[in-house]
């Protein structure tokens, strides 16, 4: 995995940055604090534009791999034993992780419900945020963010990775050029919440990472100017986004 920036240095938000980790005990306490956590993991084949949830069952040090849960919507399970690689995202406790390619190295059936082995990552990509809680948005939501830039005139199209009363992360596709520069002011964002609410505010740019291995551009905004009606919006989406979290946990 390559990184072009590893945004190495903490800025006011709390970002410590992105960086790849390869020490096999590390990567096995990272995902085992998300199967502690019980939080889902988003799943994405090689060639398939939708996005699955699973959650992590078991982590084993000694023999070198994980386990996950029934992978949803059903089809995914036709996928995971075609043996298409795929890649495996997630995010706890403010900290996010990224791994790919993975293969299905065995598979189970437990009380009727499918259960999947796969090894441990050689490396895995991995951030750290700051401690405010900050919802993560899964990807099969779809929930859609443009935002423009002041300085450029552009508008630009991408999807809400996570939110919170403050400030919210959007990642665009591909590469932007010429990058954007931390401070760079956006006088309007819209973002139509999944209740059919509707953010619109100008946002502050506090750090933009371009992850090759994500082939998307990953920018953590700080919201400008919410009036109170966009402040209940965000409460109730974020309380949406929990709810439906702890949905999967009991599936």
């Amino acid at each position: 995995m390559a990184l072009n920036n590893s945004a190495a240095n903490a800025d006011p938000m709390g970002v410590i940055g992105v960086r790849t980790v390869s020490n096999k005990q590390q990567i096995y306490s990272i995902l085992t604090s998300v199967q502690k956590a019980r939080s889902a993991i988003t799943i994405k084949f090689e060639d398939n534009d939708r996005y699955y949830t699973s959650l992590i069952l078991k982590t084993d040090l000694d023999e070198g791999y994980f386990i996950i849960d029934e992978i949803a919507p059903e089809d995914g399970h036709r996928f995971a034993q075609s043996h298409k690689p795929f890649s495996i995202r997630g995010s706890h406790n403010g900290v996010s992780l990224f791994f790919r390619p993975n293969i299905i190295a065995g598979t189970g059936i437990q009380d009727s419900i499918a259960f999947y082995k796969i090894r441990l990552p050689k490396e895995m990509l991995y951030q750290q945020r700051r401690s405010a809680f900050r919802a993560l948005v899964a990807r099969a939501l779809g929930v859609e963010a443009c935002a423009t830039s002041r300085e450029r005139g552009t508008t630009f199209e991408g999807q809400l990775h996570d939110i919170s009363i403050s400030g919210c992360r959007i990642n665009f596709e591909g590469e932007i050029d010429p990058e954007f520069n931390r401070g760079e002011v956006f006088k309007s964002c819209r973002i139509l919440l999944s209740d059919g609410s509707i953010i619109e505010c100008p946002l502050t740019l506090k750090h933009a990472t371009y992850i090759r291995d994500w082939k998307e551009t990953t920018c953590g905004f700080q919201f400008e100017g919410l009036d109170k009606y966009e402040v209940k919006s965000i409460d109730r989406f974020v309380y949406f986004l929990q709810r439906e979290a702890r949905r999967l946990e009991t599936k």
